[in-house]
């Protein structure tokens, strides 16, 4: 069954906030004094976890964003600076050394120390973790306790992401407490964690959401807000719908298609910008018939991506070749990629030389009914099956389920994407080496394996560049996976709530320490 909040639950079971422009001047001021925010984390149905080191879907970094600190962060312009740590230095032979700052109180009221950290990197890194977030450590042969306030991240050479990757992003390096997380056990932890963040979670309904709670001790100051509700709507247009109605205050998403309408609505603030994800079909390389390199180009070139962003997500993106986004734009290919356009002739010769027919094998490309992911698939479906006669069919199911038979393997194609990643490594490393935790499909090539492993050691940022431009290359040359796209991301707010500073990840709950009604 589908773990989702339904619309009626958001219009009865939070309390109606009316819109400012239509209340008298002492109604506002009283409504200014409001100790309770309504942020609904919209497009998504299920949080598994809350534990940094297990997580791994983007609703669940939302939460752990306004719960845990990192080492790192990002500032407002995506500069990575200290947030636990005083100071950082470098070390002669690779990594850093870390002053924490004193004084620091996790949520039951203890304070972090620098065994806090280690047990967090060494958790992380341990085998039988099983972190699916580990490859951010990778290169990390030590992590040393000096004192008290201070820690050493020692790697295997240079290491050119580590501080990156040791921000409160959605790295899962963010740092818990030794001392709760032995006494609760892994699987309480996961829903009652314990950090340093400006929330504490005080409820967690299954499926339908959380209440976060000010913690009063926070080390850059008590939040403005005592109390955020976050309800999980699986549609985004009933996030819409609610904001609209004063239901919620926020929405972590919007739907592509009524965002030009709502930039007109004066009640509202539409906050866009391009994003740092990637939107692909996923294809497994270890079945038929995608184990075939002419059927996989020729697919490849059998639909339209211009014509899938109108029509998917209304022009509120730009087409793929890769899967390195824009944002990242010293990563980004410029180059014209033969496999990656849409060319219905060179398509159908390329299938000419596959193995199969298209018109004898049946393909199920999962997706689900949240958002416009159930769209995205039908439209490739399609005009794919109109260029080639294939026959792919849309096989519709929960969130959930369609991850979990991703990672598994039990697919033919699906329909994904990954937001939030912040490295180029993240892309290239992750989704097409041999390694990556990301690489659902099976791909492999040792080229690409050496060229990624080049970039995460190099550290001049003019030749870093080059190897995963080379590897990303050679992956969409093999057709390691489909892209299709790259979104804009949105965040709906009422037009009278302030302090909310979005970034091209997609943060959320990081900011809620700092926002008010005016």
């Amino acid at each position: 069954m589908t773990n989702q909040i339904s619309r009626r639950r958001v219009l009865q079971g939070i309390t109606a906030l009316p819109f400012a422009g239509s209340l008298s001047l002492s109604a506002r001021a009283a409504l200014a004094q409001s100790t309770t925010m309504t942020a609904a984390i919209t497009g998504y149905s299920v949080i598994n976890s809350l534990d940094p080191a297990k997580a791994s879907l983007i609703p669940e970094f939302y939460v752990i964003w306004g719960v845990f600190n990192g080492l790192m962060k990002f500032d407002d312009e995506m500069n990575v600076v200290p947030d636990l740590a005083e100071t950082v230095t470098a070390l002669d032979g690779g990594g850093y050394e870390f002053k924490l700052k004193s004084g620091v109180k996790f949520h039951d009221g203890s304070e972090l120390t620098a065994e806090d950290v280690k047990f967090t990197f060494d958790r992380v890194m341990d085998k039988e973790t099983a972190s699916p977030n580990a490859g951010k450590l990778g290169k990390v042969s030590k992590v040393e306790v000096v004192d008290p306030l201070t820690v050493r991240i020692l790697t295997e050479g240079s290491y050119a992401p580590l501080l990156t990757f040791l921000t409160n992003a959605r790295t899962g390096t963010q740092i818990i407490s030794k001392a709760a997380f032995e006494a609760m056990g892994a699987e309480a932890f996961s829903r009652a964690p314990v950090g340093t963040g400006a929330w504490k979670v005080s409820d967690w309904r299954a499926g339908e959401g959380l209440t976060l709670s000010a913690h009063p001790d926070y080390f850059e100051g008590k939040p403005g807000f005592e109390t955020v509700e976050v309800p999980l709507i699986a549609e985004e247009a009933s996030g819409v719908t609610a904001l609209q109605g004063g239901q919620i205050d926020m929405t972590s998403t919007a739907p592509a298609a009524d965002v030009s309408m709502l930039m007109q609505d004066s009640k509202i603030q539409v906050l866009r910008q391009p994003g740092l994800n990637t939107r692909f079909i996923s294809i497994n390389l270890k079945k038929a018939p995608f184990d075939d390199i002419h059927f996989r180009r020729a697919v490849s070139m059998a639909f339209q991506r211009e014509a899938m962003v109108q029509a998917v997500i209304f022009g509120e993106g730009v087409p793929a070749q890769g899967v390195i986004p824009p944002q990242l734009p010293a990563y980004y290919s410029t180059e014209p990629r033969a496999y990656m356009k849409f060319d219905p002739a060179a398509a159908k010769a390329e299938m000419a030389k596959s193995k199969y027919k298209p018109e004898e094998v049946e393909v199920g490309v999962i997706t689900w009914s949240g958002g416009w992911w159930k769209r995205f698939a039908e439209i490739f479906v399609a005009q794919v099956n109109q260029t080639l006669g294939t026959k792919f069919k849309v096989e519709v199911t929960d969130a959930n389920t369609a991850y979990a038979r991703q990672k598994s393997g039990d697919f033919e194609a699906g329909v994904w994407g990954w937001l939030g990643m912040v490295d180029p490594d993240e892309y290239v490393g992750d989704l097409l080496t041999s390694t990556g935790w990301r690489n659902f499909q099976g791909y492999s090539n040792p080229e690409v394996d050496q060229l990624a492993a080049q970039g995460l050691a190099e550290t001049d940022p003019a030749k870093r560049p080059e190897y995963y431009k080379k590897a990303e290359a050679i992956a969409m040359d093999e057709v390691a996976l489909i892209p299709c796209f790259c979104s804009n991301i949105h965040n709906l707010l009422r037009a009278d709530l302030e302090g909310f500073v979005q970034k091209p990840y997609s943060n959320f709950a990081d900011q809620f320490r700092s926002m008010k009604l005016s």
